[in-house]
Order: structure tokens, then sequence, then C-alpha cells
């Protein structure tokens, strides 16, 4: 299915007086125009007037097609259901990504803050997205959309495993939220590896992992220093045979992961030591790499979400409206990554009105 007749599925939320564009058509020249640096209701209007000919071109569309004002864009962003987006990106990505066996990938959600309702009482709910990023640069490969009151992301995390294409996941890193049983059963089960966290809030394991580290000789070790940034870190992991009566109750836990970070960092000695389950029986290197890349899902989606794009307050918001900026910041980083442009902006300035370059990459 391709991306306009995937766009074309979507619901039309908007009463059936009144309507001069077809639904699709305006969410494509959403989604085109937002990929072509034109972030707002005006520049999206503006932008869709402007190229016109090339828009109607690209979809084989008279070149005198009606355009969306700017008012009109306002609205759908705010009445279009958010989850019809991500039905469309996942479509998307997965059809867009590059079929290579053996991909270590990274689990992890961000709460949308401007959404948040209710308070900070017990009846607060805002929304989450979830996300599953290529440690290679695929950027995000699957999205997962869900209220804080009626999901879970630990039970999200396992649904989005499950979407993976079996022939491409080799292994799976997650924070310690995820340090369950039942995780983990579910990951051996499609026969994926994970390295996933592990902190004190499960103190009979922390301190079976941390007598495994005092009472054994490493299976193996590694060192790397990083001067980047203004900061000088040295990184040392050793990695640790799981002991029986772990492994029995751990589905398929072969090693434990212990890594040391000290160093200067803002001007301030620093030293710390995390704990990581595993399922595979990798090199101390290969496991340092791992838990770096997944550091990336942070500086490299959540970070840009943030501070590039605003998302927690955005200057758009109403009804859907962040909710539908969101998905449309992810096609953007996603695309950014896969062309292995250095930083999102510059992404954003090289594609900046280039109509025929990024319809193409969209399908």
């Amino acid at each position: 299915m391709t991306l306009i007749q995937q766009l074309k599925t979507i619901p039309d939320p908007r009463k059936r007086k009144g309507r001069k564009h077809p639904l699709w058509w305006i969410l494509f020249l959403s989604l085109v125009g937002s990929l072509c640096n034109h972030w707002g209701y005006r520049p999206l209007a503006n932008f869709s007037h402007r190229y016109r000919k090339q828009l109607c071109a690209v979809v084989g569309l008279p070149p005198d097609t009606p355009m969306p004002s700017y008012s009109t864009f306002r609205r759908t962003f705010q009445q279009v259901e958010a989850q019809s987006w991500v039905d469309v990106f996942n479509t998307w990505t997965l059809r867009h990504l590059p079929k290579m066996a053996g991909r270590w990938f990274s689990i992890d959600g961000k709460g949308i803050k401007c959404t948040s309702i209710g308070g900070n009482g017990k009846d607060r709910d805002w929304v989450n997205l979830v996300s599953v990023y290529g440690q290679h640069d695929e950027g995000v490969v699957q999205l997962h959309l869900f209220h804080n009151k009626h999901g879970s992301e630990i039970e999200v995390a396992k649904q989005l495993v499950q979407r993976l294409p079996q022939e491409l996941a080799q292994t799976v890193t997650l924070d310690a939220l995820h340090a369950q049983t039942e995780t983990v059963k579910t990951l051996g089960e499609l026969n994926v590896h994970y390295v996933i966290g592990l902190k004190t809030n499960q103190p009979t394991l922390y301190q079976s992992a941390e007598a495994v580290a005092a009472q054994t000789q490493p299976l193996s070790n590694a060192t790397q220093s990083d001067s980047t940034h203004k900061r000088q870190v040295q990184r040392t992991v050793w990695v640790y045979a799981a002991p029986p009566a772990l492994a029995d109750k751990w589905h398929n836990l072969k090693t434990l992961i212990w890594v040391e970070r000290r160093g200067w960092r803002n001007g301030r000695f620093f030293h710390e030591r995390h704990c990581y389950l595993s399922s595979a029986e990798f090199e101390a290197e290969t496991f340092l790499n791992l838990i770096r890349g997944h550091w990336r899902i942070e500086n490299g989606l959540h970070w840009v979400k943030d501070v590039t794009f605003q998302e927690d307050y955005p200057p758009r918001i109403g009804g859907q409206a962040p909710l539908t900026w969101a998905i449309l910041n992810t096609f953007c980083i996603t695309i950014a990554r896969r062309q292995g442009f250095r930083t999102v902006p510059d992404c954003q300035r090289e594609l900046a009105n280039q109509v025929r370059r990024v319809f193409n990459l969209l399908v």
C-alpha cells in the first residue's frame, strides 16, 4: 500500500457540509510541507500555494487543484485522530527499512507534557509515545501511542517487539523499568537478545548481581575513553556468567554486565556504576557499544524533539494538534537519520522546498 493509499484510509472527522478539500490531500500537503521545512499552519498554506504546480504534478492532479487555507490546516490538525497518523508512520517506516539482519534496537517512551490533564493528583493523565529506535541510523522503526492511565510502557514494549520482522531484530536494549520476568520471557520466545538495565528497586536481584561481581572472575572486560562535549569519561565494562539460579528464573539469562563510568563533567568529578541483564554472550566491548548505543534514543530522538521541535510545549496546540506535530517530527527525524545527516537542522535546510526529493523519500 502506497503512502497516499494509506492517507486515504484515515477517517475524516470533519462535517460533510463545507468540505472543500479531500482529507488525504490536506494530510499529504502537511507531511510534504513540514519535511520541506515549513512548520506551522500559515507556512504550510503559503508553501502549498507557492508550489501548487509541483505538488499537483507529483500526485497526478490538475495544476489548478484548490489549496487549503491556513485555518483548514489548523482545524484538520486539531481533529484528525493521532492514532491514524501512527498507523501510517508504522507502515511507511517498515516498508522503507533496509532489509539487513542482526540489528540493534532501543525501546523507550516519552510523555508529551502539554497533553497532561488532571493536575498532579491520582487523576492525572497524559499521552506517551513509545519508540523503537535503530542504533544503526534507522531512526524510529515503530511507534506506539497510549494514554498513561490506560496503558503501560512495559506492555507496549512487548507489543512493539512482536511487531518487528523477526529477520531484522537481533538485540533490544531497554531501561530498568522493563526488568520483568514476563518481558524477558516474551523476548526469549521471539529469539531476540535483550540488554536490560537493573536498579536497586529490585534489591534481591541487584544484591545477587553484586555478589557475582565480587566473587567470580569476569568472562571479559574492556575500557573506552571519551573526551568529547567538554567532558572526560572513562568507561569500563565487565561481563560475568549468570549463575544457574538466576538463569532459571529469568528466561535465557546468560550474562550480567557491570559498567563503571568515571571522569569530569562540567568541571565536576563523577563516578557511577550500573548493572545490566542480558541473554547474549557478547564480548565486553560489544556490550559497551550496545549500552552506549541505547542512549542514542535519548540524544538522537527525545532531545531533538524537546529542543529542536519544542514538542513538550509546542506553539501550536488544541485538540489532536500536539500529537499530529509530534508524529510529523518523527517522520523528519527518521528521514534525517536514514539519509545520514549529521543533525536534523542540517536535514531541514537541505530538504527545504525540495518537493520532488521529499516525495521520492516518502514513496
